[in-house]
């Protein structure tokens, strides 16, 4: 009697435990399913399933008009990935502006090129393990309407992600970018978008270069080769191009680097977005890169200049100089105004031959 329930038991123990499996199994189909269906059903399952792990993911997802977003948590080792597809014909449309794009403006960090392929940066302000990813692809002819109905031109995949290890690893930064060039292959399937996306998988990425990775000017070989010397300008801080959409130099002093002149190049979709916002945010008469294709700031020592650009078809691109240094509220020198013109000049001329643009006009 014992012994036969003991094997009742046990057999209701194992068919209990069939149907736990069973259920395990349809509520993880199903969970993939949803991520599957994520962003317009453009989020590559597989990628995300090697970055985020096996376990069950939080899916949360919006889509529509050409912008499509979502986020995917992992409940267990708290891993994250917030996703956004942007067609680049709504960029300024109806005063949208907010487009995430990883870099685009000065900070403690510079991102550096994806490279290998792909026009993208790989951006982190701190090696508290996030990082954000943004690819930008230029769509050519014979690509499908979009929402508007007309033809896509490009589009933009920026990932932000949170893997909670030490980007500082080499080994844990391509994974990091893996989500991304998996979307971006999916996106450009599902917008019929005529392109040719870059290698994957990305084996390795760059570390962003720290506020503190100064070196010589006249070294230089990056983002600020070309670029002249003068009296208190003698260090700079760069990255390699690569075909980056987003390009910046800081040049500095002898004293551990301060930063005097900061210079960017926007292109695409980067080039897009700042012209915008000066459409979107200029209260005054005075020309801005959105209308003009060189001039001055209206931060004195500050100008920008442009370039047309057969890769970004009709979006030129603009380069711009800004004076970091002390001062504001007082008239800068003329030297070092004339110093902030010829940095833009060589500065735009050395990064317009980078990306195959045509020669640049500057102040």
């Amino acid at each position: 009697m014992t012994r036969r329930r003991i094997i009742r038991n046990t057999a209701l123990g194992s068919v209990a435990a069939l149907l736990a499996l069973g259920g395990g199994l349809w509520l993880y189909g199903e969970n993939d399913r949803a991520v599957a269906r994520a962003c317009g059903g453009m989020l590559p399952l597989a990628d995300v399933r090697a970055v985020l792990g096996n376990g069950h993911l939080e899916v949360n997802s919006r889509s529509g008009n050409g912008i499509d977003t979502c986020q995917v948590n992992a409940e267990a080792d708290g891993g994250s990935a917030k996703v956004s597809i942007v067609d680049t014909g709504r960029i300024g449309a109806n005063g949208w502006l907010s487009v995430p794009l990883a870099g685009g403006s000065t900070g403690d960090t510079l991102p550096v090129p994806v490279g290998q392929g792909w026009s993208g940066l790989f951006a982190a302000d701190s090696d508290d393990g996030g990082a954000t990813t943004t690819l930008t692809l230029r769509c050519g002819r014979g690509s499908r309407p979009g929402p508007a109905g007309k033809p896509v031109r490009g589009l933009t995949v920026t990932v932000e992600t949170d893997l909670g290890r030490t980007l500082d690893d080499p080994a844990n930064r391509p994974a990091h970018l893996r989500i991304a060039t998996g979307t971006a292959k999916k996106a450009v399937d599902a917008y019929g978008c005529v392109t040719r996306p870059g290698r994957t998988p990305l084996r390795t990425v760059g570390l962003p270069v720290s506020e503190e990775e100064f070196e010589p000017l006249s070294t230089a070989t990056g983002t600020c080769a070309g670029i002249p010397r003068t009296t208190g300008v003698t260090t700079a801080r760069e990255t390699t191009r690569a075909g980056a959409p987003w390009e910046s130099c800081s040049l500095g002093d002898d004293g551990l680097g301060r930063h005097r002149y900061s210079l960017q190049a926007y292109f695409g979709p980067y080039a897009q977005r700042l012209k915008a916002g000066y459409v979107e945010e200029h209260y005054t008469s005075d020309p801005t890169p959105a209308d003009a294709p060189k001039g001055r700031l209206r931060q004195d020592g500050s100008y920008w200049g442009s370039a047309s650009c057969p890769a970004d078809g009709a979006e030129r691109a603009v380069f711009v100089v800004r004076r970091d240094g002390p001062g504001d509220g007082a008239r800068v020198p003329e030297a070092e105004r004339e110093y902030a013109r010829k940095a833009l000049r060589a500065f735009a001329e050395h990064s317009a031959r980078g990306r195959g643009c045509g020669a640049p006009v500057t102040p």
